[in-house]
């Protein structure tokens, strides 16, 4: 219970400063970043250096399509997101978005149907979802608020199963064994609240330290976490725009980007429905995993590099995760992200 209350007091206090509506007679000084983005995310544990001979384990899977722009400032779930207040008359920029994904999850063992409960793995998974999202960055205070809602169903109806198996047959791949006994159907809600700043002044063009901590409640899982990220490179100022990317006449001048990342980051956990199931029906399934087989806090770190130009930027991640449960691995996956700007 004191870690329920600790997410809904950081929650609050992200509400306090933050926030999308405004007071009659007061002018919100805020501008939407210029242009329409479609940016793809694709993550899978194929795209790693753990081992030479990759199977599935654990975050098998996700892929998540997203488009940015005006049209999604305009949608009811507006007033549910949350952007920065006013504050000596600086002009932020912000930028609406709605995604759409899904999430593959495996045991370890994915060559028998009907493995013992011990020891321990973790149960197969698939998670489709919706999502409208708001990025704020204040240029001048070098801090940048984000918040999305999301809507989705755990379990068969999210197609995870059919879409691993219809991969792996046109790979060649060996088929997962495990799927009838994957999660039952469960919807899932859940709000996210991300704040970053700049650690510490910019003492050189080349480097840039960023802080970060964020907030997930809901039925899909509830997590606090924060880290710290070093860039190296050639790059635009993180805080001028939501996206990085050049913006003719704005701050962020420089066409072309070259610069390498890395981030360390710790979470606590107080439940995740993709190891234990959902509030409905999680319990009907015998291999969801109890509360006292979660480990509440682990860490992870992110590697990676990006290059961009005018108008796209393409980035490579790679992420190392501490065990999730008792008696699980290190999980490690690849993210590949590539944003264009489709319309200005």
């Amino acid at each position: 219970m004191r870690f329920a209350y600790l997410l809904l007091l950081i929650f609050y206090a992200f509400s306090s400063f933050s926030q999308d509506t405004t007071q009659a007679g007061t002018i919100q000084p805020e501008t939407i970043q210029p242009g329409v983005f479609l940016a793809i995310d694709w993550e899978n544990d194929a795209f790693q250096v753990r081992q030479k001979s990759v199977s599935d384990r654990y975050y098998s899977n996700g892929l998540r399509v997203t488009h940015m722009g005006r049209f999604w400032q305009r949608w009811p779930t507006r007033h549910a997101l949350l952007t920065l207040l006013p504050k000596d008359n600086r002009t932020y920029n912000s930028l609406y978005s709605f995604s759409i994904g899904q999430e593959i999850y495996t045991p370890k063992n994915t060559k028998i149907a009907r493995r013992p409960l011990y020891p321990n793995d973790r149960p197969y998974a698939g998670y489709l979802f919706v999502s409208w999202g708001l990025s704020t960055t204040d240029p001048i205070g070098a801090r940048r608020l984000t918040s999305a809602l999301t809507l989705g169903m755990i379990g068969p109806v999210s197609g995870a199963a059919e879409v691993q198996q219809r991969l792996h047959k046109l790979l060649g791949q060996p088929m997962p064994a495990g799927w009838e006994a994957q999660m039952k159907n469960d919807p899932a809600i859940s709000y996210y609240v991300r704040y970053e700043g700049r650690v510490i002044p910019r003492f050189s063009p080349v480097v840039d330290v960023i802080g970060d901590i964020d907030v997930t409640i809901g039925s899909l899982m509830n997590v606090a976490g924060m880290g710290g990220t070093l860039r190296l490179g050639l790059f635009n100022d993180y805080f001028q725009n939501p996206t990085g990317l050049y913006n003719a006449g704005g701050a962020a001048t420089r066409r072309f980007q070259c610069y390498a990342f890395v981030r360390i980051g710790f979470r606590a956990v107080l439940d995740n429905a993709l190891l234990q199931g959902g509030w409905l029906n999680g319990s009907n399934n015998y291999y969801a995993l109890p509360a006292v087989e979660l480990q509440h806090f682990y860490g992870q770190m992110d590697v990676g590099g990006v290059i961009a130009g005018k108008n796209v930027q393409l980035t490579f991640t790679q992420h190392v995760r501490t065990a999730e449960f008792v008696g699980a691995l290190a999980d490690q996956w690849g993210h590949l992200s590539l944003l264009v700007r489709v319309a200005r």
